[in-house]
């Protein structure tokens, strides 16, 4: 299997050579990343049912539709959307509740946001697109394909192994300790009370985004501009992140797999902390998929990583997958 090697000292080794070529920061409130060529970056918003939709794209042809994780936006795309802009046009969405979308609606639903990126597909002037979904975004991914096999040409679902477990109260319960805060607060009846551990919790989180070991190891702009990244996502998601970890905990993602009819690549981000609890599931999963392959990326133990500073690496993998002429089979990968 595709084995990718992203421990901490190797991962800013490759951030500081990407930062040579591809980041231009001047200010120190800013993530501006200059790509090669022509490829500047589109922002723009998309009007949908459920209100605008705020998008980041860059580069020309088949769209490749990037679907962020719970608690962060379409900013954790900004260096692969400009890897993939060489072959690709990347696009990704600030999904409602988060960035600079609108909120998200109370009880909305995986199978609602799956709906709406169809509408952005359409919106983007597309008939069909590729389409990448990682963590919470794996889910939307997976059911966009379910219930609108017409707009996706080859579906990627990323994400550690916790994230992509088949069964639903297994999943569940693996996902316990992300949700727990958010099922807590719920249960609280003091509105006061609520806030200010809303508060807190977003506070909690805004100040362990600067003291993450590989910013603090890493002087250069681009940490500085990955932690205001985290930080400008964690305000924005203060109520975004309850609404669809709801929406993921209600999900049946065992079926949502069984319904997917196009060509499917598993991306399972495995570290040894999840090999020791729960095991790898990539192989359960594409089981459960017609016509998919199972490639896996190495990393070392962390909640919720999304392979930001690794954009080249992961590309090595999307674009011999996601391309017209593409292999057979994807190197390193099983197929199922």
């Amino acid at each position: 299997m595709s084995s990718i090697n992203l421990m901490r000292k190797e991962a800013i080794e490759k951030r500081k050579s990407f930062l040579k070529t591809h980041v231009d920061c001047k200010s120190t409130n800013c993530l501006q990343l200059s790509y090669r060529g022509d490829a500047a970056l589109e922002q723009g918003y998309l009007s949908t049912r459920f209100g605008q939709i705020h998008y980041t794209a860059a580069g020309n042809g088949s769209i490749v539709l990037l679907i962020h994780q719970s608690g962060r936006s379409s900013r954790m795309f900004l260096e692969l959307i400009g890897v993939l802009s060489d072959r690709f046009r990347a696009v990704a969405i600030d999904l409602p509740g988060f960035g600079n979308s609108a909120p998200a609606e109370a009880g909305i639903t995986i199978e609602d946001l799956a709906d709406l990126c169809a509408e952005v597909i359409v919106a983007l002037g597309a008939d069909a697109a590729h389409v990448y979904g990682h963590h919470s975004g794996n889910k939307i991914a997976a059911a966009l394909a379910g219930r609108h096999p017409d707009r996706v040409k080859r579906l990627v679902l990323a994400g550690q192994s916790h994230s992509i477990i088949p069964d639903q109260v297994a999943r569940n319960k693996a996902i316990d300790k992300f949700v727990r805060p958010y099922r807590q607060s719920a249960e609280m009846c003091d509105a006061r009370a609520l806030k200010a551990e809303k508060w807190a919790r977003t506070y909690r989180t805004i100040a362990s985004a600067w003291w993450q070991p590989e910013i603090l190891s890493d002087a250069t702009p681009h940490a500085e501009a990955l932690a205001h990244a985290l930080v400008l996502d964690t305000l924005q998601a203060a109520d975004g992140s309850a609404k669809l970890y709801a929406a993921n905990l209600n999900y049946d993602l065992a079926s949502g797999y069984r319904a997917i009819p196009v060509e499917t690549l598993v991306l399972e981000i495995v570290t040894p902390e999840e090999d020791a609890l729960i095991g790898r599931q990539g192989g359960a999963v594409c089981a459960l998929i017609r016509n998919s392959e199972l490639a896996e990326i190495e990393h070392e133990d962390g909640d919720g990583i999304t392979l930001e500073g690794s954009a080249r690496e992961l590309a090595e993998i999307l674009i011999p997958f996601l391309s017209d002429n593409r292999p057979s089979q994807i190197k390193g990968a099983v197929q199922y």
